[in-house]
């Protein structure tokens, strides 16, 4: 190699960027991995709204499962009418038939089986939100899979009765409630919504939002991967009074 005053005549040296552009291409794939995973096989989503209390608060973060096939009872991720995702609760599949009378829902003309297990006292917001109670019931399906919902406020001037025609679910369609019947918009409540608008089913709550007035003893966790469908799910906030048969 020759030189020239302070210039270094011979091959160039090989250049540093071979690690960093290594780098790069390792943290792409990795984020496209990510974008993969969401897109189809799972993601996690934070719940808005007081519609599926007493098992979802605004706030919590739930495991949504993408693409598998709803079941009767699963809380499922479905495209809105004009807006955002909602969450709701698959209650029936094709060929049901529903009904409300009274605030009581039937399906295929026997009620749906169901009782009162207290109150349920959550905030309709984050902690800072007012503080609202609930009657507490648990609903029951044929299939044994059982879930809470909340119905009237307590101590209402006027009782809260929902009536609703018989509703057949037509093909291709599931039926989908919120759980919190009570604040459940009308034009959700008549639930027939096409199966394809479906774009996940949440499996799991992983973590508890600020909405919860305490969480439950048996989460020492703080929520995580708490089941949305069991016996006796997860019921989150302050459970009031006697159960009643």
């Amino acid at each position: 190699m020759a030189r020239r005053g302070d210039l270094l005549l011979g091959p160039a040296s090989p250049r540093r960027g071979g690690h960093r552009r290594w780098r790069v291409r390792a943290l792409l794939g990795v984020l496209a991995a990510l974008l993969l995973v969401r897109a189809f096989v799972a993601e996690l989503v934070v719940a808005r709204g007081s519609m599926m209390a007493p098992n979802v608060l605004d706030g919590d973060v739930l495991l949504v499962v993408h693409r598998p096939r709803p079941q009767a009872g699963d809380v499922v991720v479905v495209e809105g009418n004009d807006g955002p995702p909602v969450l709701r609760r698959v209650l029936g599949i094709a060929g049901d038939r529903f009904q409300v009378i009274e605030g009581l829902l039937y399906r295929n003309g026997q009620p749906m089986p169901a009782r009162t297990v207290g109150a349920f006292a959550y905030r309709d917001g984050d902690e800072s939100g007012p503080q609202r109670r609930q009657q507490l019931l648990e609903e029951t399906l044929e299939t044994g899979r059982a879930h809470r919902v909340l119905g009237d406020y307590e101590g209402a001037a006027r009782p809260w009765a929902l009536e609703l025609p018989v509703i057949e679910v037509p093909p291709g369609h599931l039926f989908l409630l919120c759980d919190n019947r009570r604040l459940c918009p009308l034009d959700d409540r008549l639930g027939s919504v096409p199966a394809a608008r479906v774009q996940g089913v949440a499996r799991s709550l992983v973590w508890y939002g600020d909405a919860r007035a305490e969480p439950p003893a048996s989460q020492p966790f703080y929520g995580a991967f708490a089941p949305l469908v069991s016996g006796v799910p997860p019921s989150g906030g302050n459970v009031t009074g006697e159960p009643r048969k």
